[in-house]
């Protein structure tokens, strides 16, 4: 039985919760301060904001959903006015503990006083809870997801034993199978269940790999989220594109106030639960159309990307791509009303743009491309239209002013790259302007390399090859699957039609990607970005690529069936066609999803020996480059405390990960001082665990070299600081 609160029960408890968090924060009272402050930062507001806005029609996921990314992105928009209000009448500590509880508290009271005033007809009723027993069965195994993550990645740091990891990533596959095949009785209500538990256990994996922070801008990120925190105010640091992201720099400051707990632990981990929610996102988005096994499926793969994997050292872009799937969301929901649709899209449009500056830029173009293509297709068809001219222009002004006015430096860069663009025509078609991750996705240098890189190869195309299948689908077919105003009859595996938003946004997203493998030039922009907001959308055409191929090999079987069987009835063999597509659905779409997860997440790796994936190796390029020792860390805390702040540092392309883990302040990295193979008459020089130890210097990424070549640089220097495990050297001339 589910519990229900009327009205004056509703406010009282929202009261209580509030009273209850405060005691908790201002009395810092351990464990119970930090669940209940994330609670009343990513719960509480979203809540409110649904409260008034009377989403009666939302069933609970969406409602679940739409709170926590409501909540998001309210700590931001209303964190930055409190910030600048505060600053304006000279308070110089907007971001303390206090000042954030007192105005949090105020707007709160607020909020719930407007939601008890205008909707008073509502009943919140708590979810029911009692599980029959087959349910119970069937959450035995992925409620383990969570613990084997945990437990795995601890066992995994300190003894350097994946077996646990390796356990848990054959598992997660195995179960997604199970639930494919266990006949229709697996229940609707525990999918997202399930992939919430995937999700949480997939994301911890890089967040609990080390002690410290891993990856390579992360770092960067990391220090603009300690000045701000430092400062306890937020405000443009300096002629950086990172000052328009809220996200890394604002938002991980707040949690940090209210929460109080160890800094880089938090940056850590914020991220990973933030971003759990989004493969939520993407089977609401999918059970839509194909229902909710497909939606499901569609979910799996999106979690099985590796930027996915990857969140913790990808917290900006990440937050902006939840944002973006959260604006698809409200924007193809037929349960919200249209003036609440366009509040709710333009919220999240304006949380994306402070969250990742060229994710929004990608968002804009999307929306520019979708208007453009709904504009065309009006001349010839009468339908509704969602993408209005008004939502391009408010999107581009918001832009302009957040970019151009107010942080300046995304601004100029969106507009160089345009420029450049257009300026460089005439090189679009040579191959040698193409970005790195281009030239791999193309195959270049795989005749070289090992069996896990060709398998990963062939693997990620045939993923590209079911998206690709999915959208031809929808393009030769798009009267049957979209354009919900014509009388035609929509294909069986299609629980509903695609709304002609929808279709455009699709194709839209499709020939951006194509466009940046064709034209090489463009390539220069990341393809792994384009690719990461797109797969938001291209995830469902990943499932219907699969479905539609087991049409084809099913129509052939039932042609056999038909010559060997003239006995057999129409009805039944049509019945014995259906079962069997559907059969085959499942099978061709996990016989790519599931060895294309082993070679994302590094087991087809280790399966041929090959120590690729930092998550289950202490060797290989992944962890030389990007992983972070405690006495590397140690070392860089030596140099931060002996080393003038302006002093130039010169190491390795993986030194910047220790030495901003070390420095308070924002190191003068010099990373790529190996490379130009020249002495240096000032500043230090760093070396790290990979360099003394294993005695390699990493002059690029995936481009070890032998530190005997480099010995010359060290000539004239001394060696001031030693631990075994890092060394730091300073030129004699400068030894007084």
């Amino acid at each position: 039985m589910s519990s229900k609160f009327e009205h004056k029960e509703w406010f009282a408890f929202i009261i209580s919760i509030l009273l209850v968090a405060d005691i908790a924060i201002l009395l810092d009272i351990p464990f119970l301060r930090q669940i209940l402050g994330f609670l009343f930062l990513t719960i509480l507001p979203g809540f409110l904001i649904l409260q008034i806005l009377k989403l009666n029609k939302m069933d609970l996921l969406e409602k679940f959903i739409l709170t926590w990314g409501l909540s998001i992105s309210f700590l931001m928009l209303f964190g930055v006015l409190i910030n600048n209000s505060l600053l304006s009448i000279r308070y110089e500590t907007p971001l303390s503990t206090i000042s954030l509880l007192i105005s949090f508290n105020i707007v709160f009271i607020v909020l719930a006083i407007i939601g008890y005033k205008t909707n008073k007809d509502s009943v919140f009723s708590l979810p029911n809870l009692n599980l029959s027993a087959s349910e119970k069965a069937f959450l035995i195994v992925p409620i383990l997801f969570p613990a084997l993550s945990i437990f795995g990645m601890y066992i995994m740091n300190t003894t350097d034993n994946n077996i646990i990891l390796m356990f848990m990533l054959f598992l997660i596959p195995t179960y997604v199978a199970f639930v494919c095949f266990s006949n229709h009785k697996f229940p609707k209500r525990l999918y997202p269940v399930v992939i919430f538990l995937i999700s949480i256990s997939l994301l911890l994996l890089m967040a609990l790999r080390s002690n410290h922070v891993v990856g390579s801008d992360v770092h960067l990120e990391y220090y603009f989220f300690r000045t701000t925190l430092g400062n306890l105010y937020w405000s443009v640091l300096g002629p950086s594109v990172l000052d328009a992201c809220l996200s890394i720099s604002l938002l991980p400051t707040i949690y940090q106030s209210m929460l109080n707990t160890h800094s880089e632990f938090l940056f850590k981990i914020l991220y990973s639960l933030m971003y759990s929610v989004s493969p939520l996102v993407i089977y609401v988005l999918s059970r839509k159309y194909v229902g909710e096994r497909y939606g499901f499926l569609a979910s799996c793969f999106f979690m099985f990307q590796s930027n996915f994997l990857l969140t913790e050292y990808n917290p900006r872009t990440n937050t902006a791509i939840l944002f973006f799937a959260l604006a698809m969301m409200v924007l193809f929901s037929d349960k919200i009303e249209p003036l609440k649709k366009r509040m709710l899209f333009i919220v999240f449009m304006a949380s994306c743009m402070v969250s990742h500056y060229s994710t929004a830029y990608i968002f804009f173009f999307v929306m520019a491309g979708t208007f453009i293509g709904i504009e065309i297709l009006s001349k010839k068809y009468t339908f509704k239209k969602i993408i209005s001219l008004t939502i391009v222009i408010l999107f581009f002004s918001m832009i302009f002013f957040w970019y151009s006015q107010v942080t300046e430096v995304a601004f100029n860069a969106g507009v160089g790259f345009i420029e450049n663009t257009l300026s460089n025509l005439n090189t679009f078609f040579i191959e040698e302007s193409r970005q790195t991750d281009v030239q791999a996705m193309l195959g270049e240098g795989i005749i070289q390399k090992g069996i896990p890189h060709k398998i990963e190869f062939v693997f990620t195309w045939l993923t590209f090859a079911f998206i690709g299948i999915g959208i031809i689908t929808l393009i030769r077919k798009y009267k049957e699957m979209s354009f919900p105003e014509l009388n035609f009859k929509k294909p069986e595996f299609l629980k509903d039609k695609f709304e002609v938003s929808y279709f455009m946004i699709a194709l839209t997203c499709s020939g951006l990607l194509v466009a940046m493998v064709v034209l090489p030039y463009i390539s220069k922009y990341s393809l792994t970005r384009m690719y990461s907001v797109a797969i938001t959308i291209l995830s469902l055409f990943f499932v219907i690529g699969g479905i539609v191929l087991s049409k084809n090999l099913s129509f052939k079987a039932l042609l056999k069936k038909q010559k060997g069987g003239k006995n057999a009835s129409q009805q039944t063999l049509g019945k014995f066609n259906q079962n069997a597509s559907q059969v085959r659905a499942y099978l061709i779409i996990l016989f790519v999803l599931v060895p294309y997860f082993f070679c994302v997440t590094g087991v087809m790796y280790n399966i041929f020996g090959v120590p690729r994936s930092i998550l289950l190796n202490s060797e290989g390029e992944q962890y030389e480059v990007m992983y972070a020792r405690d006495e590397e860390v140690v070392a860089a805390k030596w140099l931060n405390r002996h080393a003038s702040k302006e002093v130039k540092i010169y190491t390795d392309i993986g030194g910047g990960a220790a030495l901003a883990a070390g420095y308070e302040g924002k190191p003068r990295v010099m990373p790529y001082f190996f490379k130009k193979n020249k002495t240096v008459n000032d500043g230090f020089i760093y070396l790290r665990y990979v360099n003394v130890v294993k005695k390699k210097i990493y002059v690029e990424i995936n481009n070890p070299d032998n530190l005997a070549n480099f010995n010359h640089l060290l000539i004239n220097t001394s060696k001031i600081y030693d631990n075994r495990y890092s060394e730091i050297y300073k030129p004699r001339r400068l030894i007084k």
